[in-house]
């Protein structure tokens, strides 16, 4: 099958015999293929065509590398939406059993919350790399400082409810306090006793409300939209910055109440005297009503207990000092030669006001000038707490209830104490005004006895009484002072900065009987964009009487409620305030400087059933030209003012319950 090598034919043989010619070599180089050579194979590219291929591919680049990056983002930020719903809808819950004063689901509810939160912070880090990338790396940061923030305030949440849970039952929550059972009066104690033992707790919410607050501090709101999708963004940004600067200001002023309180309430031991102003606002006065009796009280351990209390005539008796009544007074109380006492708080400054009175009522010798302090309440207070608390009966003078009075169309317990007070009769009622010491003594016993689950619409209400200047406080102790001011219950009006805006208006019936009761205004205030440092403003102020007059003939012995109202109307305004008008007045107005502002002062009639309109336009010292802020002070006594803020044509309208800072782009 196979050949042997003898058999094989020799190749170079077969080569020899071939008539082909024989290979022959040179010394040339091969020379290397060039495309140039084959028509079909060239392909120059022009430089924009390179430019344009190589950004095509940078582009396809881009696209791929970026919707690699859209949909990452996309499925982080609806796994976020979805944690962020539960976080949510927890948090709203926590809240609601806080509004139910269940104290231990509230506290079970923050603790979810914050479990929960944690996995919203570790689906976000997913996203850290976005931290490194120019311009998108800032959103990032400010989505890492909203979460700071958050948890920091989840933090703050959870050591307020627990400081509180020893509290429970003194509150009035629902949940087992350290507390032993007993009285009110008993548990009052406990807690004036423990409050220290809060503080510590109360450093480290400010502590965690101050990280929150440096956190959100961070985030620039200029760099969102004003809106996206019909929804508010950066306003909104704006509005939480501002909230929580706000809150973390306030709880840190609140810190001196915490600390001054046991003094305050005659804690350990400390008895405390107070000297207690009833101001009738339906009276109208600078602080917020006629002074139409007093009382001086005990207190210890929180616990009130009354000495004395009479009317505001009876001491005006006794007081010797001959002072030359004001002017403005003497203009419409002309049976009035002197300046009395009832009449001292002349100044819408409650301290001022109460420095002046004190001064004067410690030259009368048989009442006690010992006193610890002095505190206004209005008729507001009075009426809430019988709200509250349901009607009450006073031996000697009847059942006074919160319901509406026909005759009135006003409380029962106003119109009950307006005819017992003020009422005309062919004899001599001596005392008339006492009664409101039994009053009070009679509306304390009832709050301590109170079911738990009134505590905190009575703790509500004694706030907003203080924020309101419904009750007023003003004592000998700067610390105890300091602590009054911390919570606004002072009854202060400081001057602004330099700079700044402010109104307060301030009314006081010389005459009409009790009109206030069935006066109400409304403030429309139109501001300008500022030029050469001033701004021009007008503010229009409308008085309506809603009810038709009293027939106040003494000799028809009615009770006199509504009649023609002589106000003294005052503006407090800025330093270096220029006033180019005032209509309204039935004089000129006067202008002049007390105690750091501008006052504009003057006097109307309002007739019963009839509108009376001010109207003011005036320049202000005002250096911002992009930004507008206004402090708003309520006077005390009125319940509440309609405000139309117009600034450049944009218009909001507010209502004035206490001190507001409004502010608004121009």
């Amino acid at each position: 099958m196979f050949e042997s090598e003898s058999t094989r034919p020799d190749l170079n043989q077969f080569v020899a015999h071939q008539s082909v010619a024989p290979v022959t070599t040179t010394t040339s180089k091969i020379r290397p293929l060039n495309l140039d050579d084959n028509p079909r194979a060239k392909m120059v590219l022009k430089p924009w065509q390179k430019w344009l291929l190589g950004s095509a591919i940078f582009l396809g680049l881009v696209i791929v590398l970026g919707g690699l990056m859209a949909f990452q983002v996309y499925t982080v930020a609806q796994e976020l939406k979805s944690q962020a719903q539960e976080v949510e809808i927890l948090a709203r819950g926590s809240y609601d059993a806080f509004k139910a004063q269940n104290l231990p689901e509230t506290e079970a509810k923050l603790q979810q919350v914050q479990d929960k939160f944690q996995g919203v912070k570790a689906t976000y880090q997913k996203l850290s790399f976005y931290g490194k990338i120019p311009i998108i790396g800032a959103y990032y940061q400010d989505g890492e400082n909203a979460l700071i923030a958050a948890e920091h305030g989840i933090a703050a949440g959870l050591k307020g409810s627990k400081a509180i849970t020893p509290y429970a039952d003194v509150l009035g929550f629902k949940g087992e306090g350290t507390f032993a059972g007993g009285t009110a009066e008993n548990r009052i104690k406990i807690l004036i006793e423990t409050l220290d033992k809060v503080e510590p707790v109360f450093d480290e919410i400010i502590g965690e409300l101050t990280l929150a607050n440096e956190a959100l501090a961070k985030i620039n709101p200029q760099r969102y939209p004003v809106s996206f999708q019909n929804k508010e963004v950066r306003p909104k940004l704006m509005a939480i910055q501002k909230t929580s600067a706000d809150s973390l200001q306030m709880i840190g002023e609140f810190k001196p109440v915490i600390q001054q309180l046991p003094s305050i309430a005659g804690g350990k031991g400390q008895r405390r005297k107070y000297l207690v102003l009833f101001q009738n606002n339906n009276e109208l006065r600078p602080t917020g009503g006629f002074l139409t009796a007093y009382a001086v009280i005990y207190v210890e351990d929180g616990k009130v207990a009354l000495e004395k209390s009479d009317d505001i005539y009876e001491l005006d008796k006794k007081f010797a000092k001959k002072i030359a009544i004001p002017v403005e007074l003497g203009k419409y109380l002309t049976t009035e030669k002197y300046f009395n006492l009832r009449d001292m708080n002349i100044s819408p400054d409650f301290k001022i006001s109460m420095d002046q009175f004190f001064e004067n009522y410690q030259t009368i010798k048989s009442e006690p000038s010992n006193v610890d302090g002095i505190i206004a309440i209005d008729t507001e207070v009075l009426k809430k707490l019988v709200a509250i608390l349901g009607p009450i009966e006073i031996p000697g003078y009847g059942t006074f209830s919160a319901e509406i009075d026909k005759r009135c169309d006003c409380p029962q317990i106003v119109y009950a104490l307006s005819e017992i007070i003020t009422k005309p009769t062919p004899y001599l009622r001596a005392d008339r005004k006492g009664i409101l010491g039994p009053m009070m003594q009679t509306i304390l016993t009832k709050a301590y006895g109170a079911p738990k689950q009134l505590w905190p619409q009575l703790f509500e209400m004694a706030w907003q009484s203080l924020e309101g200047r419904n009750i007023q406080m003003y004592f000998m102790n700067e610390q105890d002072q300091a602590a009054a001011l911390a919570v606004n219950a002072g009854g202060r009006m400081l001057a602004p900065a330099n700079g700044k805006d402010f109104l307060a208006i301030v009314d006081a019936n010389l005459g009409g009987a009790k009109s206030n009761l069935f006066v109400d205004y409304e403030v429309k205030q139109v501001v300008s964009k500022p030029e050469n440092g001033q701004l021009t403003k007008t503010v229009e102020i409308t008085y309506r009487n809603t009810r038709k007059g009293d027939n106040c003939n003494l000799e028809a012995g009615l009770l006199c409620l509504n009649s023609t109202l002589h106000d003294w109307n005052r503006l407090y305004l800025p330093a270096g305030t220029k006033l180019i008008e005032a209509k309204g007045y039935t004089k000129t107005a006067k202008t002049y400087e007390e105690n750091g502002f501008v006052v504009v002062d003057g006097f109307f009639n309002l007739e019963p059933l009839g509108t009376a309109k001010l109207i003011f336009t005036y320049t202000v010292p005002y250096a911002d030209a992009d930004n507008y802020e206004v402090t708003l002070w309520k006077q005390g006594g009125i319940d509440q003012i309609q405000v139309l803020m117009d600034v450049e044509g944009g218009e909001e309208q507010l209502t004035l319950v206490k001190d507001q800072v409004y502010t608004t782009k121009f």
